[in-house]
């Protein structure tokens, strides 16, 4: 029965193959050949091509010691740091996608860190500072706030076709930039000023709206912060629709914020260009 009930299963699925652009022949000639000769599997409905990964320009090179280790990287940096730099520097397309330190740095640093993470920390840190840790209940929304919901909506509309196109180098950029909008909302709402219960109400619910996209990118961090948000269950369990709506009630008290990423720093960097300088000059790549 576990037999006929995998092949039934299989047969029903939507099925991807990721693959690599050099086993192209394998995966569209010869396994398909297979599968129609066999009869009783169905083929696959997508074969999303990606190129290789280059590091700094070179092809990695094991026997060169051209390489990054993938347990050195992760004694060094947390996993959802390569996650979210290689789904945004990887194209839907069968060009080439080069490891660059600086850029690495650059676009964790910038993009994840003071756009992303800045946004998430100030929301929960001034929820927790100025309403006790409780989402303050919200009046009538002003023009600022509408344009918020908005957002969100378009969001969602973006979001959803990107990602069943499966172009997630876009998608993810379609989160920065509306964790850019979510920034330019908080500054220009100065709810320091004005303890705005509305700026907060919508910002800790645009922190779960983020949560929730950016899972499928970096899961340990948002399952971090969806226990900071103290919301109920397993953030991987999390309906996609739901990220859209305003879940987060009013008294609804979140935890204590704690640091959710970290900068990288010049020395790090330095240190791993420096290693691969003199891999360079021995083997004359």
């Amino acid at each position: 029965m576990g037999k006929d009930y995998g092949r039934e299963f299989w047969n029903k699925a939507k099925i991807y193959h990721f693959i690599g652009k050099d086993i192209v022949y394998h995966h569209y000639l010869f396994l398909p050949a297979m599968r129609m000769g066999e009869g009783s599997f169905k083929l696959p409905d997508y074969i999303p091509t990606r190129g290789h990964l280059l590091l700094q320009g070179h092809k990695f090179s094991k026997s060169r010691g051209w390489y990054v280790s993938l347990r050195e990287f992760l004694n060094l940096f947390p996993a959802d740091y390569l996650r979210f730099y290689l789904a945004l520097i990887t194209p839907y397309s069968q060009a080439d996608v080069n490891f660059d330190w600086d850029e690495f740095q650059s676009k964790i640093n910038s993009e994840l860190i003071n756009n992303i993470g800045n946004f998430i920390h100030r929301t929960l840190t001034f929820t927790w500072r100025s309403f006790n840790g409780r989402v303050p209940k919200p009046g009538g929304y002003d023009e600022l706030d509408s344009e918020m919901l908005i957002q969100i909506k378009d969001l969602e509309v973006d979001l959803t076709k990107l990602m069943d196109s499966l172009e997630f180098d876009k998608a993810l950029r379609r989160i920065i930039e509306f964790s850019s909008f979510c920034n330019q909302y908080f500054q220009r709402k100065e709810p320091w000023k004005t303890v705005d219960p509305n700026c907060i109400y919508l910002s800790i619910n645009a922190t779960r709206t983020l949560a929730i996209v950016l899972d499928p990118f970096i899961p340990f961090s948002m399952r971090k912060l969806w226990n900071m948000l103290n919301m109920p269950g397993n953030i991987h369990n999390e309906y996609w629709s739901t990220a859209f709506k305003l879940e987060v009630r009013e008294g609804h008290e979140i935890s204590k914020p704690q640091p959710l990423f970290r900068r990288i720093e010049d020395d790090e960097i330095k240190a791993q260009k420096e290693k691969l300088k003199t891999i360079e000059d021995k083997n004359q790549l």
